[in-house]
């Protein structure tokens, strides 16, 4: 059998196809400072609706976790009108909003230009020498953890952590 490598992908430029396009820096940080802004209004109702206390400390990570397991396992998402993808992105907003409110001199959220790709910018987080872009900094979580008793949100937020100082 032979192999054929004559198409020609680049995930490059697939993920550019993926992002928002902008005219300046300005309406990329207005667009992506409303984007975090929603999402988190997003998860503090869920939370509020099933009772769940995120204040942002490290310790309300475990309840978030529990809560998306929970939510997860029971079906829930379709009757709360939230699809897994926009509750997975609003945890990994929340866990990087809980270190930039922690440590504010050592993380910020950035917003910079995608270098593949014209007029596209990406969200991120700096956090001490690190960067980190995304936009689902948990895709697909229930994938990698069957179940809550991990607290892989608690272990992420405290690789983060460390990295800031």
């Amino acid at each position: 059998m032979q192999l054929n490598f004559d198409h020609e992908y680049d995930a490059t430029l697939e993920y550019a196809k993926q992002l928002p396009s902008f005219d300046n820096i300005y309406a990329a940080q207005a667009f992506y400072y409303e984007f975090r802004q929603e999402h988190l209004h997003l998860l503090m109702e869920i939370a509020n609706e099933c009772q769940v206390t995120l204040d942002y400390s490290k310790n309300s990570l475990i309840a978030l976790e529990n809560l998306y397991f929970s939510l997860f396992q029971n079906n829930s998402f379709f009757d709360l009108q939230v699809t897994i993808e926009e509750f997975e992105t609003s945890m990994g907003i929340y866990v990087c909003d809980i270190l930039v409110k922690q440590h504010p001199n050592k993380a910020e959220w950035l917003v910079e230009a995608y270098a593949y790709g014209d007029d596209k910018y990406v969200m991120g987080i700096r956090y001490g020498r690190y960067n980190q872009y995304f936009q689902n900094l948990f895709h697909q979580f229930y994938l990698i953890n069957k179940d809550a008793g991990k607290q892989e949100l608690v272990r992420r937020y405290e690789r983060m952590e460390k990295r800031c100082i």
